[in-house]
């Protein structure tokens, strides 16, 4: 992308899901949250990784995707309708589609070995199943155990229609040879947060952001002073992600910490997780006081 023309990375926040102390879905903090949100960030990635979504049940999945839509819109929303069979993906993808969703992401499939074969059945279903709403592959190997080559994604994307693709881990790495495969067109998300400025140079879309849906703030100020090529101010703001980053450490279990701090949900994982230390607490919560008193 020439240096004249800066395209502003769209912030789509990976929202963690909410359970109250007896482990169900806490639907109010769920909606107050996605409120919040809703003038901070560009849009929200819903029932991902963050969102713990193997934990999540079908309706479960409904009753979040259904409050982000009605905080959002449907051009806002990224339904994740992944799941590890085929049948189980088309079903939500079906669900979301039925809600008015128009932007959805699939993981590859995963647990079992899936070859290429394989993962280009399991995206052409889906796509097929989601009509006219746009279907975006997702890239996770060290969760999936699946690995897809940017050339043979590329390919993939060519035959089922795929728009584009959200990279994370090891795909996110390799970000910039995914972005030479795919057309122009494709739409390209890293799930590394906190490397926005790069992905945005490098011709992606945005960023799908875990760390924003604790603390948005930092993210919206990097994605203006990218936008505008405000050096000082894009340095400042690289600052502040960075130590999100390093407090938080880009996991489930501190973004959570950081938003019970903040006054929002309990804190509480569905999924196990480590336990956080009393030094990354403390961290945490001093991130969470300075949020506050802004």
């Amino acid at each position: 992308m020439p240096e004249n023309i800066r395209r502003r990375a769209e912030i789509l926040s990976a929202v963690p899901t909410f359970f109250d102390e007896a482990g169900e879905l806490d639907h109010a903090t769920t909606k107050a949250h996605f409120t919040d949100l809703a003038s901070r960030v560009d849009g929200v990635f819903v029932c991902g990784t963050t969102g713990e979504f193997p934990a999540l049940d079908r309706a479960e999945r409904r009753a979040v995707t259904e409050a982000a839509l009605a905080a959002f819109g449907p051009d806002r929303v990224v339904v994740h309708v992944g799941a590890a069979a085929t049948r189980e993906a088309v079903a939500l993808t079906r669900d979301a589609a039925a809600m008015g969703a128009r932007r959805l992401a699939t993981l590859t499939p995963y647990y079992l070995p899936a070859d290429n074969g394989a993962v280009l059945r399991h995206f052409a279903a889906v796509a097929r199943a989601a009509g006219p709403a746009a279907v975006y592959g997702y890239l996770f190997s060290e969760r999936s155990g699946v690995v897809v080559e940017p050339a043979d994604f590329a390919a993939m994307a060519a035959e089922t229609g795929l728009a584009g693709a959200k990279l994370s881990g090891l795909a996110a790495d390799r970000f910039a040879e995914y972005r030479a495969a795919l057309p122009a067109s494709a739409g390209l998300w890293s799930g590394s947060d906190t490397r926005l400025a790069e992905v945005v140079r490098g011709g992606g879309n945005g960023v799908v952001s875990g760390l924003s849906s604790a603390f948005p703030d930092p993210f919206a100020r990097l994605a203006d002073a990218v936008a505008a090529g405000d050096a000082c101010a894009e340095r400042s703001s690289q600052a502040e992600v960075d130590e999100v980053l390093a407090a938080l450490g880009g996991t489930v279990e501190g973004i959570k910490l950081a938003l019970h701090l903040l006054g929002r949900g309990t804190g509480a994982l569905r999924m196990p997780a480590p336990e956080i230390g009393p030094e990354r607490r403390q961290r945490i919560a001093r991130l969470a006081e300075t949020a506050r008193a802004r």
